[in-house]
C-alpha cells in the first residue's frame, strides 16, 4: 500500500541527483560561492521570467524569492560551510530543499530536517523526512489516536 510515496521518493531522488550541484540536501557537498553563485543566476531568471520559469505563479515565485532571501542572510560575508553552526547548515540545507522542491513543483519530496534528542541520551542528532512522509507520520497518529479513542 506504501507504493505512492516510495515511487515519489525514487522519483525526487533520481531529480536531485541530476541537480544535485545546483541544489544539495547536504549543503557540505557544495561551497559557499557555488550557492550563491547559483542563487544569483536562479534570482535573474526569477526576477524576468521567462521560458520554463514563466510557469510559476505568483505565490510560488514569493516562495522561492523568501528561501533565497534566507540562504543569502545565511551566506552574507561567510566564506566556508564550516563558518556555519550545526542548526545554521540545518537552516540552508531547509532553505534550499524549498527553493528545489518549488521549482521541482514537488512539495511532497522537500526535505524537512531538524535536530533532537537521542531518545535516552542527552545527544542530539540530525533527523530528515519529506513534507509528504512527516504528513503521513501525522496522519498515521491521528489515525491510530482516533482508533484508540485517543481523540474524543
Amino acid at each position: 500500500m506504501k507504493l505512492h510515496p516510495l515511487r515519489s521518493l525514487m522519483l525526487a531522488a533520481l531529480l536531485s541527483c541530476a541537480i544535485a550541484p545546483a541544489f544539495a540536501d547536504d549543503v557540505a557537498d557544495t561551497t559557499v560561492p557555488e550557492i550563491l553563485h547559483t542563487q544569483h543566476a536562479l534570482r535573474e531568471k526569477l526576477d524576468n521570467p521567462t521560458g520554463e520559469y514563466s510557469r510559476f505563479d505568483a505565490d510560488a515565485l514569493t516562495r522561492m524569492r523568501q528561501a533565497q532571501d534566507k540562504v543569502f542572510g545565511m551566506l552574507n560575508g561567510v566564506t566556508s560551510l564550516d563558518q556555519l553552526t550545526v542548526d545554521r547548515k540545518i537552516e540552508l540545507s531547509n532553505a534550499l530543499s524549498q527553493i528545489k522542491a518549488t521549482l521541482l513543483a514537488n512539495e511532497g519530496s522537500r526535505m524537512i530536517c531538524h535536530r533532537e534528542r537521542k531518545t535516552g541520551t542527552n545527544l542530539l542528532e540530525r533527523r530528515c523526512e519529506t513534507v509528504a512522509e512527516r504528513d503521513a507520520r501525522a496522519h498515521d497518529a491521528q489515525i491510530m489516536m482516533n482508533h484508540d479513542g485517543i481523540g474524543r
